[in-house]
């Protein structure tokens, strides 16, 4: 009798484990999000690396690839990245800055696409929902508080170990900026790649008012969150070196000191006792 309700209970502690591992089945489970205090916003839509349930994986039949088409792989060390960003960011600003960050794999959902290429799987739509649903939330929340505001799109490229793309649609996802500083904001010494550039990256393009590279200049997300949202888009593409294990921590604390730079130049905020 004794030997089997222990029986019984080994094998219901062995079910606990499974049930642990198998919980994130809720949209919110899926989607990493902080509602910050700055106009800044960081978005991480393809380093996520967990199964969404009862979703398949995306076959991507009849639609292009590449570009603003079908891609399964997801950016290696870029959902770590986002959050090391985030926190080097507050250390520097002494606030913190709204993000958005995927966590379930891009062969099952592609959040930097439109609805027909994202998923295939209609189960998939509410993480999808969830993640643009809380965007456009933090975007609308920054704009009414800050009357501006910076999104910052991050990605991982297989082209170039070495080079940060830049991605604003050639200018076009940063007409506020523009319009409110003039063209060296986007493309200058002071402009964000220019404070990149000054820290010793090798950055694309280069010369800075040059043409961005085809494939990396912004996908769906810095196309749908700019001016109508009152704020400026930029997508950066980082090569492998800049997103290794031992590498992130340089590259994040490099972008929130170029980020913080940034700010104090063209959001009219300023380091802590400054």
């Amino acid at each position: 009798m004794l030997r089997s309700a222990f029986r019984c209970l080994v094998a219901l502690a062995a079910l606990i484990p499974l049930a642990s591992t198998a919980r994130a089945e809720e949209p919110g489970d899926l989607v990493r999000t902080q509602a910050g205090e700055l106009p800044i916003i960081l978005s991480a839509p393809h380093g996520g690396a967990l199964p969404i349930p009862n979703v398949d994986e995306r076959k991507g039949d009849g639609l292009p690839r590449g570009g603003r088409g079908f891609v399964a792989a997801r950016d290696t060390g870029t959902e770590e990245l986002a959050l090391e960003v985030a926190r080097h960011i507050e250390a520097r600003l002494g606030k913190k800055p709204y993000y958005v960050i995927a966590r379930g794999h891009r062969k099952f959902l592609d959040p930097n696409r439109p609805p027909e290429i994202a998923f295939e799987d209609p189960d998939a739509r509410p993480v999808y929902e969830t993640y643009h649903g809380t965007l456009d939330r933090f975007c609308r929340r920054v704009q009414a508080t800050f009357r501006t505001g910076l999104l910052l799109d991050i990605h991982g490229q297989g082209s170039s170990a070495g080079t940060v793309f830049r991605g604003t649609q050639n200018g076009q996802t940063v007409t506020l900026l523009r319009q409110r500083h003039g063209e060296a904001a986007h493309a200058g010494e002071r402009s964000l790649f220019g404070q990149l550039q000054a820290r010793g990256w090798k950055v694309h393009p280069n010369p800075l008012g040059g043409q961005e590279q085809a494939g990396f200049t912004g996908g769906h997300i810095v196309r749908t969150y700019n001016a109508e949202y009152g704020i400026d888009a930029i997508q950066l593409e980082f090569g492998r070196d800049y997103r290794t294990d031992a590498a992130r921590p340089q590259t994040a604390a490099t972008l929130a000191d170029a980020v913080a730079a940034y700010a104090e130049s063209y959001l009219g905020l300023a380091p802590p006792g400054k």
